[in-house]
């Protein structure tokens, strides 16, 4: 119970100050980096202060779980990537 509170405390703390940072540097962070297609509208902050909020509610009550989780992606990726580009030079 403890650990869940502490979670939507997390939660609602991050989501106020991503939307409230949102017209400052984050959005324009946002705006710079992104592809256009997953620029939808302004309500863009929305959808990202959510996803910001959830990820770092659950680093700040998980860290070790999080940086597994990020550390597992990480080696798929560059797998995935390095099987890619093996396919890709022997289909030449």
């Amino acid at each position: 119970m403890t650990v869940t509170l502490i979670w939507l405390i997390a939660f609602a703390l991050i989501l106020t100050l991503v939307i409230k940072g949102w017209d400052g540097g984050l959005g324009k962070f946002f705006e710079r980096n992104m592809p256009a297609a997953f620029k939808s509208s302004r309500e863009d902050r929305w959808i990202w202060g959510i996803a910001l909020a959830v990820l770092g509610a659950t680093f700040i009550v998980k860290p070790i779980s999080m940086l597994m989780t990020l550390l597992l992606l990480a080696l798929i990726v560059w797998v995935v990537s390095k099987l890619v580009r093996w396919g890709l030079s022997k289909a030449h």
